[in-house]
């Protein structure tokens, strides 16, 4: 299409919300911007709380993005299981910022080739009034450290986990009186919504508490690996034709659930369920069934390392068939 079909304007108290998906295979650019990117009085972009695989680049915009008149653009709580190979944020031209902020925060990455950038600009901007950029809490492996590729020109800040927090990082600035340090909760002024105080109301997410969050009676050619950012998982009837990783350790919340039932693994695919290298947190725990799971091609499961009381990893109604030695790798940290 033509260039104008490729840009995006935010434009007098709107705000353009992305949260909560699911990239379940590698892409090249989850949001890439061909055009010129604009958010402009009073306005604001919102990337949180996804779940991604592996890309070039997350969020990408290709020619200069103007930030303008108490704008905001935020990417916060979003989990990368493979880090991108340019970066999270990627600016192949300037950011422009006029009295806004471009705040990157409580992002998780996964990465086993070494520190991924977090934020990339490659060109200075001549454009600046009272505009910063900032980066709160950004984790790599779990552990804070990542790198960020950002001209001296800009006003930059980064912050740690520790500190305690700034209002730009989780809150709307314009449409916010203050922001608690301890736990970022924010207090919106006249014209604030939600929890962050953007400039509009964002309808809520339908409930799930009724609904079946099971993937059922599919084929997945590529491994899987359940980890950060999740406390439940469910396949029924699938077919998996690589390995499938419980990193119990990793997930989210107090109780851990995964439930296979019915499942079929083919091609020498194997099942990892992978507990905790050392002590965990009081009252954390796993509970894995492993019901009716049929292997018949030379795979198998694998229990490793820790897991605390009142935990349980049970495998029933099951078959796996064997005809030599199983091969199990050693690259998902056993103990």
């Amino acid at each position: 299409g033509s260039s104008q079909s490729s840009s995006l304007s935010v434009l007098n108290n709107c705000a353009v919300v992305l949260r909560g998906n699911l990239v379940s295979r590698p892409v090249n650019y989850f949001m890439h911007i061909l055009s010129t990117l604009r958010v402009e009085s009073l306005s604001a972009i919102v990337f949180q709380g996804n779940d991604m695989q592996g890309s070039l680049a997350v969020f990408c915009s290709t020619f200069a993005s103007k930030i303008y008149y108490d704008s905001w653009l935020q990417l916060s709580g979003n989990l990368c299981r493979e880090s991108p190979l340019y970066a999270f944020a990627f600016f192949s031209s300037r950011v422009n910022l006029r009295d806004s902020t471009v705040s990157v925060s409580g992002n998780q990455f996964m990465s086993s080739t070494g520190t991924p950038t977090v934020v990339q600009i490659l060109k200075r901007s001549r454009d600046l009034t009272n505009g910063a950029i900032v980066a709160a809490c950004n984790t790599v492996n779990g552990e804070e450290g990542a790198n960020y590729v950002i001209p001296s020109v800009y006003n930059f800040a980064v912050l740690t986990c520790s500190e305690p927090c700034a209002l730009a990082a989780s809150c709307f600035p314009a449409y916010t009186m203050t922001a608690s340090g301890d736990g970022c909760a924010c207090t919106c002024a006249e014209g604030g919504h939600d929890d962050a105080c953007l400039p509009v109301a964002v309808p809520e997410a339908p409930s799930t508490d009724d609904a079946d969050l099971c993937v059922r009676d599919v084929r997945v050619d590529v491994e899987v690996n359940i980890s950060f950012g999740t406390s439940l998982a469910c396949y029924v009837g699938v077919t998996f034709a690589a390995d499938v990783v419980l990193d119990v350790a990793s997930m989210s919340g107090s109780v851990r659930n995964v439930t296979l039932a019915n499942c079929t693994f083919i091609g020498g695919a194997n099942l990892y369920v992978v507990g905790w290298l050392s002590d965990p947190s009081a009252g954390e725990r796993a509970d894995v069934l492993i019901s009716g799971l049929a292997s018949r091609s030379g795979g198998g499961v694998v229990v490793a390392n820790r897991f605390p009381p009142g935990s349980r990893v049970t495998v029933v109604d099951s078959v796996l068939i064997a005809e030599k030695r199983v091969a199990y790798r050693d690259v998902y940290d056993l103990g």
